[in-house]
């Protein structure tokens, strides 16, 4: 260009100072980077926005290689991509370019700067923020900071990171600019030692074809040593040969929720723990029991018949073991005694057994023991019921308290797997009946016969039943006498069972049954019904006032009723209650005595008396007689049976009746029989007396009409037989 004239020139300076006030504008308001380099890739020209975004002036930028601007690294790639521009002319991307960290797009055109003659001279570039794509990622950045989530990219090739978000360095625990020299070699710098290997395989593979995203979970170490769960995904960016060139990627700080993850499965295992703990109790409570440890009886059971099934050869003895007195610990030391006891007992039970045996508490003080073996036989398994007996005949410590332990045991032999245990179960029960009834023997092996005897015993429990709910028992009365003049004074209600099919059955057996089974309390009180009828109709045919005397259970007195059902048979049938004598045993008086003291001392209100059957058979005292207020002492037939001629039961005989005539009570002497019985209890001055040698118990009928023939004195010898019941 040749300028020729004066004018030429100044329009000249005119244009360029207009394009230099163009390019200051651009340079003051432009929100874009603009930037010029020479062929050598030296800035000629930077505008204010670029410099900023570089976090430098434009004097540290003008006139700069990038090896002054960037690391050797860097400023090799620089190169490349500005030869690349100008060998293709133009080159369009987009990228992240933000000093501050916060995620910034900018579209970015680089472009060939060419002279008039089209040769090019150097290179520039534009790059616009695209303000939409930028409030967006402002946005997500928002989004990542209340997510604790940081971006970042990789370079592959350089091994180095490239970008990265504030949050990013935050999570690392680092300044932002910190950031970058703490991902050089990071495994050995910031992760834990455990997860180092897992970050180290992922960063070697990075560049390998077809090793794609990944996304994995590590810890880092801050400097202050707090630990912190990451989360770290990532995708490649790929190359034109299909190698990652980038990587980029997000981190995420996931220590809350490893944190509540580790809380949870610790707590879970802490709840299997307890489930599997509480199972393990529910199923030892199955099967076993809570007070002794040992196993139910359904366990036990089971547990023999699982046994026997397995082999089928095994034969077992099923012993049925039963404490003696054990009613008497509870009594006398309550019932936490009672339970030590049981303890202590199936502890000794335990000791004492093998794998061979099974032990189990059946109920109340009854343990059940199996021993299953090839080799047991009977008398085997008594050999360990008497060892078993010597071992709880040791003393017994209950607190301050010292007991001594008896037993009785029951043994039923199974031969073979095919018996039932319940059979089993049930005549070793019938066997320890026996031994606990037996005075000489504690251990008894089942034999058949007890089986048709306890089958007897059932039957009769049955038809009791039945005859009780129909009044079908009878009462039968035998004369008590006064000994001097032998005048008919009273007489015994006595109860009496016809059955049906075996004919009449001993008062001593159905009694006992229905004591066993609560049915003595309504057999008690028709017997004093019947028996207060009875007497009634006597005195008003023979214009008399007999005594009558009705025998009560002890079983009796549990019934709060007792006393009422008492004044209202008196009542009903017009007997005045100083003529009913009421007849008790001694062991009455062990159980209770304060609840016994108040039902006799009612019963002597009414006007009634209180006679003590079987005196000196039992566990006679001087404090009972001087407490309970005994009227009558009856001697008991086991005295009179030998006294003509047995000098032991002729002092006793005279000894009682000495200390009742001291005591001021009366007596009367059962079972008489002979004119020398009599007249021996005449010398000792025994008050009555009654037995046969004046008359069986016969029905108030029979007795009726013997009394219209021979009036009050009669001798056993007149009665013919049939008379009598």
């Amino acid at each position: 260009m040749k300028i020729g004239k004066k004018e030429d020139l100044q329009a000249l300076r005119e244009k360029c100072a207009m394009y230099e006030s163009w390019l200051r504008a651009l340079d003051e308001h432009g929100k874009f980077d603009l930037w010029f380099k020479d062929k050598d890739s030296q800035y000629r020209y930077v505008n204010k926005h670029f410099a900023n975004t570089m976090g430098r002036t434009k004097a540290e930028l003008v006139e700069r290689t990038p090896e002054d601007v960037f690391g050797a690294d860097r400023a090799e790639r620089v190169r490349i991509m500005d030869r690349k521009v100008m060998n293709d002319g133009l080159l369009q991307r987009v990228v992240p370019c933000d000093e501050s960290g916060a995620l910034e797009v900018h579209e970015e055109n680089r472009f060939v700067v060419n002279d008039e003659q089209g040769n090019p001279v150097g290179l520039g570039c534009l790059a616009f923020e695209t303000t939409e794509k930028s409030m967006a990622e402002e946005a997500l950045a928002q989004a990542q900071q209340m997510a604790q989530l940081g971006n970042w990219r990789w370079s592959v090739r350089d091994k180095c990171l490239i970008s990265c978000s504030e949050q990013f360095a935050n999570i690392l625990g680092v300044s932002f600019t910190q950031a970058f020299s703490t991902m050089q070699n990071r495994a050995d710098k910031i992760i834990h030692p455990d997860d180092r290997q897992l970050v180290r395989e992922v960063d070697n593979r990075k560049g390998e074809i077809g090793f794609g995203g990944y996304d994995i979970e590590y810890r880092i170490l801050l400097s202050d040593g707090v630990e912190r769960h990451v989360r770290e995904i990532a995708e490649p960016l790929m190359g034109n040969d299909g190698t990652p060139v980038e990587y980029a990627g997000t981190l995420q700080d996931i220590t809350d929720k490893k944190t509540t993850e580790i809380e949870l499965l610790r707590a879970r295992d802490e709840l299997e723990l307890r489930v599997e703990e509480r199972t393990a109790d529910l199923q030892h409570m199955a099967n076993h029991d809570v007070l002794t440890g040992t196993l139910n009886r359904t366990a036990f059971v089971k547990q023999i018949e699982v046994r026997l099934a397995e082999s089928g050869d095994l034969k077992a003895a099923f012993i049925v073991l039963d404490l003696d007195g054990f009613k008497n610990v509870n009594d006398c030391y309550g019932h936490a005694a009672g339970d030590l006891l049981l303890q202590i007992v199936a502890e000794r039970l335990k000791q004492r057994m093998d794998g061979r045996t099974l032990v189990s508490r059946l109920g109340g003080d009854e343990f059940g023991i199996c021993i299953i073996s090839t080799e047991i036989d009977a008398a085997g398994a008594k050999q360990i019921c008497e060892d078993i007996e010597r071992t709880l005949a040791a003393k017994i410590k209950l607190g301050s308290c010292e007991v001594f332990v008896g037993c009785s045991f029951g043994i039923f032999m199974i031969e073979n797997s095919t018996t039932p245990i319940a059979e089993a179960y049930k005549s070793a029960d019938i066997a320890l009946y026996r031994a606990k009834k037996s005075t000489t023997q504690t251990i008894m092996q089942f034999e058949d016969k007890m089986a048709e005897e306890a089958a007897y015993r059932h039957k009769l429990e049955q038809d009791l039943r039945k005859a009780v709910n129909e009044g079908s028992l009878g009462v039968a009365f035998q004369p008590q006498v006064v000994v001097q003049g032998e005048q008919l004074v009273g007489f015994e209600a006595l109860a009496r069972w016809q059955h049906p099919e075996f004919g009449a059955i001993r008062p001593d057996l159905f009694i006992q049954i229905a004591e066993q089974t609560g049915l003595i309390n309504e057999l008690g009180k028709q017997v004093l019904d019947r028996a207060c009828l009875e007497t009634a109709k006597l005195n008003r045919s023979f214009d008399k006032s007999f005594r009558i005397s009705v025998n009560l259970s002890s079983r009796q007195f549990d019934d709060h009723k007792l006393v009422d059902y008492i004044a209202n048979a008196c009542r009903t049938h017009s007997i005045s209650p100083d003529m009913l004598e009421l007849e008790v045993t001694e062991n009455l008086f062990l159980n209770n005595s304060d609840q016994t003291k108040a039902t006799l001392d009612a019963i002597r209100e009414l006007g009634a008396r209180v006679a003590l059957d079987d005196f000196g058979t039992g566990y006679s005292s001087l404090g009972y007689l001087r407490r309970f207020e005994i009227d009558r002492i009856k001697l008991d037939r086991s005295f009179i049976k030998d006294v003509n001629w047995s000098a032991s039961d002729q002092r006793i005989v005279r000894g009682i009746i000495s200390l009742a005539q001291s005591l001021n009570i009366s007596t009367i002497a059962e079972g008489v029989e002979t004119d020398q019985q009599r007249e021996f209890l005449e010398e000792c001055a025994c008050d009555e007396i009654q037995g046969f040698y004046y008359g069986v118990p016969s029905s108030a009928d029979v007795l009726t009409d013997l009394m219209s023939k021979g009036g009050e004195r009669y001798a056993i010898h007149h009665l013919p037989d049939v008379l009598a019941v």
